[in-house]
């Protein structure tokens, strides 16, 4: 790909597309690049609605040697990724205006991530609430934090210092798109960030640290797979036969925070979705919630 900037500069560095996006972006062009040699085409002129449209068609039936079928949402992100090709080629005067800007992926259903009751997620976040070591005094501080904001694991991942203001129990977050918002969270979390801050962090400090929040045995950055890591220990401490991930964690907040009354829009801004749509997803679980609990309950409900 020609240009001053690569496809995957211009996604993370002038679209502020998050890295796992990019790769997935990158791979899917790739794709449809590999497709283009094997049909003899060059990929911009390709990219029109046609031949977009025949390449899906062999993706998604799995036509062509050695070829597997992908699934509608698969091919939906395919259609977003070419569609961004189109724009960086338009950006780099290879296309004058790209023939697919108006084009739409193909329709898939989200599936409902799996519920956790109150009860469930207060035995994993609390899992490390008796610790006093440096590490399990953090850990605590982590997992009290990421259910109280709903924080992506990415994003408590980044947080330095200054983006906490434990007076008003609120941290700014720099999110997807490189969109900023500030998260706040509860008193539970405000204490625990209290005590990691007073003792564990000044032990694990050192001259790399920085101004990196959450730091390791090392007193360099702790990653998010290491907080990933944090909550799979908390699981088992917790007695969970459920696999919980950081992503079904922040499931988790927004779901309690809709059964509590939170406004769906509110909640939006919260979790930090720049579409309402994503955020809707939570509703449909806490009605499918409701249903079921009217069909253990009622004594009129047709019970299966």
């Amino acid at each position: 790909m020609d240009g001053r900037y690569s496809f995957a500069e211009y996604l993370g560095g002038l679209r502020g597309k998050s890295a796992r996006t990019v790769e997935e972006y990158c791979r899917d062009v790739a794709a449809f690049e590999a497709w283009c040699g094997v049909k003899k085409l060059e990929p911009a002129q390709a990219l029109n609605r046609v031949r977009v449209g025949l390449y899906l068609m062999e993706r998604l039936f799995g036509e062509g040697k050695e070829a597997a079928a992908v699934s509608n949402r698969s091919a939906a992100r395919a259609v977003s990724a070419l569609k961004s090709y189109g724009q960086y080629l338009v950006f780099n005067g290879s296309l004058e205006s790209s023939p697919i800007e108006d084009m739409r992926p193909p329709r898939y259903s989200r599936k409902l991530p799996a519920y956790f009751n109150v009860e469930e997620i207060r035995a994993i976040v609390c899992a490390y609430d008796g610790e006093i070591s440096p590490r399990g005094i953090r850990n605590a501080a982590i997992l009290h934090l990421l259910y109280a904001s709903g924080l992506r694991i990415s994003e408590c991942a980044s947080l330095q210092l200054g983006s906490l203001q434990l007076g008003q129990r609120i941290v700014s977050v720099v999110g997807k798109g490189n969109r900023e918002r500030q998260a706040p969270f509860g008193e539970r979390a405000g204490t625990a960030l209290q005590r990691y801050l007073a003792s564990a962090r000044l032990e694990l400090a050192t001259d790399r640290s920085g101004d990196w929040l959450w730091l390791n045995a090392r007193g360099g950055r702790l990653s998010a797979r290491a907080m990933r890591t944090i909550l799979d220990r908390a699981t088992l401490k917790a007695g969970s036969i459920k696999p919980i991930s950081p992503h079904k964690l922040r499931h988790a907040c927004a779901t309690h925070m809709l059964e509590g009354g939170a406004d769906v829009r509110l909640l939006q801004e919260l979790l930090g979705h720049q579409s309402i749509n994503t955020t809707q997803v939570y509703t449909q679980i806490s009605r499918t919630r409701l249903l079921e609990a009217y069909e253990q309950s009622h004594p009129r409900a047709e019970r299966k």
